[in-house]
């Protein structure tokens, strides 16, 4: 899970991306089509599915994620892939509205990446052995 470490995402990149590929001005929907991204293509889609929750939608008060945040995710993702940043093994949406990617491996290594507004995420890495670490995104470099 070094790679989120060797890959810093740049504001500026993140903002790129929204004139690329799936990115549109907020307050319309993002579109049904995915480009063609490899190994990212699932997680993707998945990420654009999540448009589709309502308020409630898992009938115990969970916030659906705002058109504006699964946009950025979108682009998130997307920033991942041209950098070489292997897929989430899952795309989730969170209780609170935000968008989570999962890794987990088989030494024990566990990445989250939390979307939790637009253009911003917080990151957890777990290594075994060693300290957990947390950052943000983006990257002020």
């Amino acid at each position: 899970m070094a790679f989120l470490i060797d890959f810093p995402i740049p504001e500026t990149a993140w903002l790129h991306e929204a004139g690329e590929r799936n990115g549109v001005p907020s307050r319309r929907p993002i579109r049904k089509t995915v480009d063609d991204v490899g190994p990212w293509e699932p997680a993707i889609r998945k990420i654009v599915e999540l448009q589709n929750l309502g308020p409630d939608w898992d009938g115990l008060g969970a916030v659906a994620p705002s058109p504006e945040l699964v946009e950025s995710a979108v682009r998130l993702a997307y920033l991942f892939s041209e950098k070489g940043v292997d897929p989430p093994h899952c795309v989730v949406p969170g209780l609170d509205g935000s968008v989570n990617f999962e890794w987990q491996n088989p030494d024990g290594t566990i990445a989250e990446v939390e979307i939790d507004r637009p253009l911003h995420a917080e990151v957890m890495l777990i290594e075994p052995g060693k300290q957990p670490r947390f950052w943000d995104l983006p990257d002020n470099c």
